[in-house]
């Protein structure tokens, strides 16, 4: 692997300096690297969709993964390893799907025998799984393999097993029901999706206020900002505002059905001030000039003579401080954020322009309050969202996590989908874990 790997670098390096990238997917396929490059040939048809050359590349390339793939499939099924066999086949059915593409000739006798020992396979594992109590597990099964499934006409024999899963989902449906009262927002949700995917719709009944949500924020602020110049600022303390209104909107806390407000103290205060003094800036320089022959009237001869230019010179002197905090309870937790910058700066101009000085106009190079100011305000954006979902997570990911019918479960399981306990849960009442739920119910 690890020698593969060089080559492959050792081929991207010695095209990188080529322009075209048709040029580059030739390579690549003379080496065998053909999924590489069917990558610069896509690449070459994005640019140009008429490019007859990077078009018969593409399919090239594409034809010689799934001969690869073919070949990989028989050997993981020669080794007994159908599972990943069928899982294989079933990536090259997609792909042939998605490049409209048939196999011909020996491929397409190879991927027939194939799909024929897949075909079997799918057979006894649908059997198999559906004498499971977990239908979720069948449903997941066939969601994995629904080209191949297709591929080899399996719906019909596929369904002879529903009404036995849709038997054991019921009896799921009703018992997750059951839980369902109070404060469960969540698995209340939960349930009615599960029950209607199986056909068997629940209007559930919880309180009609979520206790531990909030239906929106109030942010009550106290704002010192004493500008000479910059006025602007303003104008980003009032984005920064709604920032703070949308990060919290698009938090797990908040909820139409929040019974309370959040309450978030904000200060901030701003300070700028610029100071300017002027001063003559003196240089001196050698010019030629012709002066009388003291030895001849009638002649002259040239002589240097020390010049001197002057002029004025602005120098500035500026400093910019800016601290913005806040602090809140947040489901009885506390919470508080701060940021600051401050910024000192010497910087001159003037308007002289005189060549044989190489003098040229020079401007001020004043701080960039704008930047500075949208810096610290992204800065403490940040760590609000981070303390959001921090409070979330030791809200219901913590010791409470086994607790409540499920309900923070679900709670945790929307910040924390691979945390090992959840999945351990979902396996225990489903037989798969809470992604796949995610993938089949939209959860």
């Amino acid at each position: 692997m690890i020698k593969k790997t060089a080559i492959i670098i050792a081929i991207l390096a010695a095209i990188s300096g080529c322009k075209s990238l048709v040029y580059k997917g030739n390579k690549l396929y003379e080496a065998g690297m053909y999924r590489q490059a069917a990558e610069y040939y896509s690449q070459a048809l994005a640019e140009d969709p008429e490019d007859l050359e990077a078009k018969q590349g593409l399919t090239l390339a594409r034809d010689k993964l799934i001969d690869k793939g073919l070949i990989d499939v028989r050997m993981l099924r020669l080794a007994n390893n159908y599972t990943a066999a069928a899982t294989r086949l079933e990536e090259i059915v997609e792909n042939q799907a998605q490049w409209q593409m048939k196999p011909t000739g020996a491929m397409a006798n190879t991927q027939r025998e194939e799909l024929d020992y897949a075909r079997q396979w799918l057979l006894d594992e649908a059997r198999s799984i559906s004498n499971t109590p977990y239908p979720d597990k069948f449903k997941l099964f066939e969601h994995n393999y629904r080209h191949l499934i297709g591929n080899a006409q399996l719906a019909s024999a596929m369904s002879t097993h529903y009404d036995t899963l849709r038997t054991q989902a019921q009896k799921k449906c009703d018992e997750l029901a059951g839980q369902v009262s109070g404060q469960r927002f969540y698995l209340k949700s939960f349930t009615e999706k599960y029950c209607l995917a199986w056909q068997t719709p629940k209007r559930l009944r919880v309180d009609n206020q979520d206790k531990s949500r909030y239906f929106a924020m109030n942010i009550r602020d106290r704002v010192d900002i004493g500008l000479r110049f910059g006025n602007s600022i303003r104008g980003q303390y009032g984005a920064f505002i709604s920032s703070l209104n949308t990060a919290f909107n698009n938090s797990l806390w908040f909820d139409s059905d929040g019974s309370q407000q959040l309450s978030l103290e904000l200060y901030a205060d701003a300070d700028y001030y610029r100071t300017s003094n002027q001063y003559i800036q003196r240089k001196h320089y050698q010019q030629e000039v012709e002066r009388p022959d003291p030895n001849n009237s009638d002649k002259t001869h040239t002589v240097e003579v020390t010049r001197e230019f002057t002029y004025p010179v602005t120098i500035y002197d500026e400093k910019f401080d800016i601290n913005v905090s806040y602090e809140a309870s947040l489901a009885h937790r506390y919470i508080k954020g701060s940021a600051s910058d401050s910024k000192h700066n010497k910087t001159r101009a003037h308007q002289a322009d005189f060549e044989q000085l190489d003098i040229t106009p020079l401007s001020p190079d004043f701080l960039n309050l704008s930047q500075i100011t949208e810096k610290t305000f992204d800065a403490l954006l940040k760590k609000f969202s981070q303390d959001l979902t921090l409070t979330w997570k030791q809200n219901y990911c913590g010791q409470a996590l086994g607790t409540n019918k499920g309900e923070n479960i679900l709670r945790c399981a929307k910040l924390e989908p691979e945390h090992d306990y959840i999945n351990r849960w979902f396996d225990q009442h489903f037989g798969i874990k809470y992604s796949e739920m995610t993938t089949l119910y939209g959860i």
